[in-house]
């Protein structure tokens, strides 16, 4: 009795304390984690490939065994952008391809190849839902599905590196840090993640991501 009197006065005098006013007991806090996922790193030899092993990890969680080099090699690759003759800068688009390599010098690559990879490993089961809502993507870890999502590492406001015209004309705005995670939980304050730069589940400011992952254009991929 001692100790649990202990306690409970401790806890009083904290919620006294506190600038921040105690938390309404009617109030429903969520939290929703996939536990059932392995996190993977993409160092050292995926110092670029963070899509590739984010997809992996998805893979993985659906019961397809495919190692993340493997998805690296398998996504469509195309040049970094350079100046041409008159000085314009020229490049692929990471709309359709890889801009670099993966495994060395590289920019990345967007949502629509990355689907296609993971759609020759489960055909008829993949389901981009990039353009969703934000509680869109959240009930979908609801669901019980992680999610392939594109941010920037550490959730950092993305800045436009570098601005180049694709092959067609059109114009690829370049955000860094630039990076793709597995999605595997939410609860009100924060977004768990399996980030492929540390290699393990990292937890983040919900709404830090939330601004994020819409500037680099509300990116997502699950499976059906």
């Amino acid at each position: 009795m001692k100790t649990f009197s202990a306690i409970l006065l401790f806890s009083l005098g904290l919620l006294y304390c506190s600038s921040t006013p105690p938390i309404n007991a009617a109030e429903e806090f969520h939290y929703y984690h996939i536990t059932n996922t392995t996190p993977l790193s993409q160092l050292p030899d995926l110092s670029n490939g963070c899509e590739a092993v984010a997809a992996t990890m998805l893979l993985n969680w659906a019961g397809v065994s495919v190692k993340k080099e493997d998805i690296a090699n398998a996504l469509p690759k195309g040049d970094m952008p350079a100046a041409n003759d008159d000085d314009a800068m020229i490049g692929a688009n990471p709309q359709y391809v890889f801009v670099g390599d993966p495994f060395s010098v590289g920019f990345g690559v967007f949502h629509a190849p990355v689907a296609n990879v993971i759609n020759t490993y489960l055909p008829g089961n993949i389901k981009d839902i990039t353009g969703a809502s934000f509680n869109d993507l959240l009930e979908t870890i609801k669901s019980g599905k992680p999610v392939v999502v594109w941010a920037t590492e550490n959730m950092v406001t993305p800045n436009i590196a570098l601005e180049w015209q694709d092959y067609n004309g059109d114009i690829v705005d370049w955000y860094e840090p630039e990076h793709a995670l597995l999605m595997t939980g939410w609860d009100d304050d924060h977004a768990y993640m399996n980030d492929p730069m540390t290699g393990k589940e990292e937890r983040y400011s919900l709404w830090d991501f939330k601004d994020v992952w819409e500037t680099m254009g509300s990116q997502a991929i699950t499976v059906n």
